[in-house]
């Protein structure tokens, strides 16, 4: 019984030390914020994450039809990467988004949307 509740443990504490290699870049936070309702549209687009990225792709759709977003690929890595939009129309903004962790080298990638309302 000793030695399985050693071996419990030791797995446990690997597990835990391990955690932070296997973390990847997780999105914490945009702005405009995952559904958002906005009366007017945004000028730009903040993506906040938990560690340092590069952001490789940002696909921006407004009632379905693609938005061309100027995206820096020469940037340098950040927490926090913005960017710039052009005049959008009223409708659901789709965002999608894929990131490299400049940390550990993986690939994050991911989806959120916004509605500009038009209605001020």
């Amino acid at each position: 019984m000793m030695q399985k509740h050693a071996l419990l443990t030791l797995t446990a504490l690997a597990m835990m030390s391990a955690s932070p290699v296997f973390a990847h870049a997780r999105l914490q936070s945009t702005l405009p914020a995952a559904d958002a309702q906005l009366a007017a549209a945004p000028r730009s687009l903040t993506l906040k994450f938990i560690e340092n990225v590069q952001l490789a792709v940002l696909k921006l759709t407004v009632a379905g039809k693609d938005i061309p977003v100027a995206l820096d690929r020469g940037a340098a890595p950040a927490l926090e990467v913005t960017v710039a939009l052009p005049a959008l129309p009223a409708g659901k903004c789709e965002v999608q988004w894929s990131a490299l962790s400049t940390d550990d080298g993986h690939v994050t990638k991911g989806m959120f949307s916004f509605v500009i309302t038009g209605q001020t």
